[in-house]
């Protein structure tokens, strides 16, 4: 899982949603639709949960657009980009919850633009 570090405007957590370049951010790989990331926000020093919602291509940048979920704790945030341990004690943690969710966000939009073509034909 990422970690988006940007600062979030009192607008953006308003609006739930919110715009950040690839570069800016200096991430080290680029975002799907539909994956979950955690977003810091150094001038606050608040955590959050987002859903990549949209994702626009520049010639020199890729700007995506997150929607905000909900404010967690450092723990948490911690947690959550922790790397993945293969334990089978039976549990499920909560960043293999998250990808599990992540990847189910991605099937459901493959498969609504599949339908959506199907029904132009």
């Amino acid at each position: 899982m990422e970690r988006v570090v940007v600062e979030v405007s009192p607008f953006s957590r308003r609006s739930r949603s919110l715009a950040v370049s690839h570069v800016a951010c200096g991430l080290t790989r680029g975002l799907e639709p539909g994956e979950y990331v955690v977003v810091h926000d150094p001038a606050a020093d608040n955590d959050f949960t987002a859903t990549v919602a949209d994702i626009h291509f520049e010639p020199e940048d890729t700007v995506y657009r997150l929607e905000l979920g909900t404010r967690i704790t450092a723990d948490e945030a911690a947690e959550w980009l922790a790397p993945e341990v293969d334990e089978d004690d039976g549990r499920v943690s909560t960043r293999q919850l998250m990808e599990l969710l992540g990847e189910l966000r991605q099937r459901e939009r493959a498969l609504q633009e599949f339908l959506g073509e199907t029904a132009r034909r």
